[in-house]
């Protein structure tokens, strides 16, 4: 994610989001305009956009330091963090492994609603000890108090990726040992509690306070976004870690006798319009090896009568291949080792089944998740080298093994 990097701890990288000025504006201005709307009569409009630009600013400085601390606990507990970007109202992290534990986990999510609490009560305290009569000062001071009481109360709420709601599934992992128990539970809570925002924000929208309702909508349909997507994940999920590869449809293996001609060889090709680039040959009933259709291309045609397959004859063992009753996403991770994105799945005998490529798992993947591709989408995804429909599995795998879920 792109942004200026403003500080460099325990080599994380701390880096700011070009965003962040033009929110750090408008925050500045709608916080000025508060102030020319309610407290005219005590700050001119300068000191009002005194009072707006360094509360915006302070409010960041806050923050920064609050993920400071955050990142401490992070790599304390076994976090590898790639970068931290920072928006104005909280931070992105990148991360490359999460912590494996349920209670480190518990650890890293109270972090930052504690010091925003801390924060908030530290600020109060200046403002009502303080001895200076400087109005702006004071404003200022409160106004950041009150922003940090909030980012630690919103922070709690039991939500998607929000501290409380990593606070309520780590909890829940902790006391039932199951990791998966939590955020399946997570999932259902934020889309409850989203739906009843939603419900609410629309009651405010028609009725009482327009501005108010909006942000509740927006923020309940991001909620719902959010386990919809967590869902989703988690039914990925389960597809991938399964190990039951009947229910995918393998490629057939194309036989050829081992003393068939390049001659008979090349006209087997053209005759069925076939595609394949592999073929697998046999001898006496019994498997001998494979051949690639390349080969067409380094024998001079004159030499096709007088050449047989045998003599192109590659070990099956040098062509990329699993056991039938491996985990999906252990399949993947081969096949994405592979120059052709083509692997051979074998049963425990070793005698091989069928090919299986990426278009054939991506479209089982969606299957199963429910999207049922017409006919007429699948003649035109005529690439076995991607997943159809931009379906990144690898990816998926990678954050899995990140979150040690597998």
């Amino acid at each position: 994610m792109r942004g200026w990097q403003v500080l460099k701890i325990w080599g994380v990288p701390f880096k700011i989001h070009p965003y962040w000025i033009v929110l750090l504006f408008l925050f500045s201005w709608s916080i000025s305009d508060q102030i020319n709307l309610t407290s005219s009569d005590i700050f001119n409009k300068q000191e009002a956009w005194i009072i707006g630009f360094f509360t915006s600013f302070l409010l960041l400085c806050s923050i920064i330091f609050h993920q400071i601390f955050h990142t401490y606990i992070c790599i304390s507990e076994g976090v590898k963090i790639k970068n931290i970007t920072f928006f104005f109202l909280g931070a992105v992290l990148q991360i490359e492994e999460y912590c494996q534990n349920a209670l480190g986990n518990i650890k890293i999510s109270l972090v930052r609603p504690l010091l925003c609490f801390l924060t908030s009560i530290f600020l109060f305290l200046i403002s009502n000890l303080s001895e200076t009569k400087e109005q702006i000062f004071i404003n200022i001071i409160t106004r950041v108090g009150v922003l940090n009481l909030f980012l630690g109360i919103f922070n709690l709420i039991p939500v998607g990726t929000l501290d409380g709601g990593n606070f309520l599934k780590s909890v829940i992992w902790y006391y039932s040992g199951n990791r998966n128990k939590g955020r399946i539970l997570l999932n259902k809570f934020t889309l409850l509690l989203s739906i009843l925002f939603l419900t609410i924000g629309v009651f405010l929208l028609f009725s009482l306070n327009f501005y108010y309702g909006l942000i509740l909508c927006l923020l309940s349909i991001f909620g719902i976004n959010i386990s919809k997507s967590d869902n989703q994940y988690l039914k990925i999920e389960k597809i991938l870690k399964s190990k039951n590869i009947n229910e995918l449809k393998l490629k057939p293996i194309r036989k050829i006798e081992f003393d068939l001609t390049l001659r008979q060889f090349n006209r087997l090709i053209k005759d069925e319009n076939n595609l394949d680039s592999y073929f697998f040959i046999t001898k006496n009933g019994r498997w001998d090896g494979f051949i690639s259709v390349d080969v067409l291309k380094n024998i001079p045609i004159k030499k096709w009568d007088l050449k047989i397959v045998s003599e192109f004859n590659k070990s099956i063992n040098n062509f990329p291949s699993i056991f039938e009753n491996t985990p999906l996403w252990q399949i993947i991770e081969k096949i994405e080792k592979t120059n052709e994105g083509l692997i051979l799945i074998t049963n425990p005998y070793g005698i091989p089944m069928g090919f299986l490529d990426r278009k054939n798992i991506g479209l089982f993947v969606l299957n199963k998740l429910g999207f049922n591709i017409s006919n007429e989408i699948l003649n035109k995804i005529k690439s076995k080298s991607k997943y159809p429909l931009g379906i990144e599995l690898p990816k998926i795998i990678k954050l899995m093994k990140s979150k040690g879920d597998i």
